[in-house]
């Protein structure tokens, strides 16, 4: 019994559940949220900066657009759904994506 109980101060071990834990929808839109939010306050700080030790007025344009544009590739490189590899088909699909008719042995229907 005291064999499955950590050593002081070590690390528990960790749940097989938890390494497949789905996010809730909330989960996922505070992680855009604050991602487009701080791509456009972080790059728009620096063109900010940019502005005030140069004497222009167009930097912190340019880093809001930067900063938004990034913003949107990462929220769509990690949110979006996996692109399945190019040549196989899923199992039991169809061209098309429609589902194969069951094959079955002649006369059994």
């Amino acid at each position: 019994m005291a064999e499955d109980t950590p050593a002081r101060g070590g690390a528990r071990p960790r749940s097989e559940t938890s390494t497949q834990h789905q996010p809730s929808g909330a989960d996922v839109g505070w992680g855009i949220t604050g991602t487009m939010l701080s791509g456009i306050i972080v790059w728009g700080g620096v063109g900010l900066a940019l502005d005030r030790w140069l004497g222009t007025q167009f930097f912190v344009l340019i880093g809001v657009i930067l900063g938004l544009s990034v913003a949107i590739y990462i929220v769509i490189m990690k949110y979006a759904p996996p692109v399945p590899p190019a040549g196989r088909a899923g199992r039991g699909t169809a061209s098309g994506g429609r589902r194969s008719r069951p094959r079955t042995q002649k006369g059994q229907r």
